[in-house]
């Protein structure tokens, strides 16, 4: 009979141990996933940092894209110019009149200079829209490369979303089944039964 309530206390702290081991377990996997959750709320930032850096270049490559239409425009237009220019100034000569043929000459030979200088307008023209058009290119190929490079990160950040919200239904599984596991019970004696008389 004396050995009875040593029993009892051994079966009870055998029993508590049985109950707290499982939730020991349940927290090291719980502070697990908490920690994999803090590594995808990381990438998720950097992610984000990413795509904010991506925006900024496409928007300050859209101005650049602009400014090089515009003057490829000019180009064009000044090209045209100059050669409207020397048309005219060539009928100016062949209608010349057969009395005239001195000035005419001399006329002509100042528009063959002009239209020399002209031609090499055009020619300077001509390079300068062969390298806006290469750099408009460029621009273009650069702003395909930046949304491109968008579009991964966004996958990439779906897919991130999608690990956190696994890993917050992880959480809240734990949660749960630590909530529904009843306490073990605890049974206390008063101090005088434990004495035999």
């Amino acid at each position: 009979m004396r050995y009875w309530p040593a029993i009892a206390l051994g079966l009870g702290v055998v029993a508590s141990i049985a109950l707290v081991f499982p939730l020991v377990q349940s927290q090291r996997h719980l502070t697990k996933v908490r920690a994999e959750l803090g590594r995808t709320n990381e990438q998720l930032i950097k992610a984000t940092s990413t795509i904010s850096d991506l925006k900024t270049v496409l928007d300050s490559a859209q101005p650049q894209l602009t400014d090089r239409a515009a003057k490829l425009q000019e180009l064009t237009a000044e090209g045209e110019r100059a050669r409207r220019d020397a048309d005219q100034k060539m009928a100016a000569v062949n209608e010349a009149s057969q009395s005239q043929i001195n000035s005419v000459s001399k006329s002509a030979d100042e528009a063959k200079a002009k239209v020399s200088e002209a031609e090499k307008q055009i020619v300077d023209l001509k390079e300068q829209l062969a390298t806006a058009s290469a750099q408009l290119q460029q621009t273009t190929d650069d702003r395909d490369a930046a949304r491109s490079q968008l579009s991964e990160t966004r996958s990439q950040a779906k897919t991130l979303h999608a690990a956190l919200d696994q890993a917050n239904a992880q959480i809240e599984q734990l949660k749960t089944e630590l909530d529904e596991r009843p306490l073990p019970p605890v049974s206390v004696s008063p101090p005088g039964e434990n004495n035999p008389p």
